[in-house]
């Protein structure tokens, strides 16, 4: 073999740098949430649509806040308009920040969902986002019966849940909650959970549709996909879209 340039030394040198420099990035990659893997997506206010949602089968669409202000109820509509969207199912996401909520606020949800469906959107149902503490179960039970008793039949109800609902509260509560669906959100923000796995074997004691939310980039360890689907009640991962940077 021949000697190594001094050029093709400085070469070398530049590449090894570039690779210890890259490596971490690659495997942050791999383990990192791909969107693209994926079929179900949130798409919240402010954040841009991404090529993924090409290949979506639902929608969680970010419709709305209804918050209570000097003694009233209000609806904050937010998100992208009313228009007709490619989802083979769409679900409109409110956020409630308080389950105080006067009939007309419920109302309202009711006739903005009216509006997706005349907008041309076959299956429209309603996720209900509210954080409720594990020993506030049962008083959201009783609101989720409420906004039940007032959708029409062919409108399904999903929730969004924490962590620690299935772990530290009771599973037969949530069992008996009144939802065609449950998501269970491993992150908080934009992050995921600190050891969010540690909550997920509770999970197995649901007897109601529930699925897991994710966030874009995120952790997600895949093994969970197979264990969670021993259940014939896991409908698998919802990731939440995030904007690129």
């Amino acid at each position: 073999m021949g000697r190594e340039t001094p050029l093709l030394l400085v070469i070398k040198r530049i590449l090894l740098v570039f690779g210890l420099l890259l490596s971490p990035v690659v495997c942050a990659a791999q383990t990192g949430v791909d969107a693209s893997q994926y079929q179900k997506f949130w798409l919240w206010a402010g954040v841009r649509p991404q090529p993924v949602l090409h290949q979506m089968s639902e929608l969680y669409l970010y419709q709305g806040e209804i918050v209570r202000q000097q003694g009233k109820a209000r609806l904050w509509s937010k998100g992208i308009p009313v228009s007709r969207l490619k989802a083979p199912k769409l679900w409109l996401s409110i956020r409630v920040t308080t389950l105080d909520i006067p009939e007309p606020m419920l109302d309202a949800m009711l006739t903005l969902r009216e509006k997706w469906v005349a907008a041309g959107n076959q299956q429209v149902g309603i996720q209900i986002d509210f954080d409720a503490a594990s020993y506030q179960l049962d008083k959201y039970a009783e609101f989720l019966s409420r906004v039940r008793n007032k959708l029409p039949k062919d409108c399904p109800l999903s929730v969004t849940g924490l962590l620690d609902w299935a772990k530290t509260g009771n599973v037969n509560q949530l069992n008996q909650l009144p939802v065609d669906e449950l998501v269970v959100q491993t992150y908080q923000g934009r992050k995921t959970v600190t050891n969010y796995d540690a909550y997920l074997p509770a999970l197995l004691g649901l007897t109601i549709p529930f699925r897991v939310g994710l966030v874009q980039h995120g952790e997600w360890d895949k093994q969970w996909q197979q264990r969670l689907s021993q259940s014939p009640y896991y409908g698998g991962e919802v990731v939440f879209l995030l904007n690129p940077g």
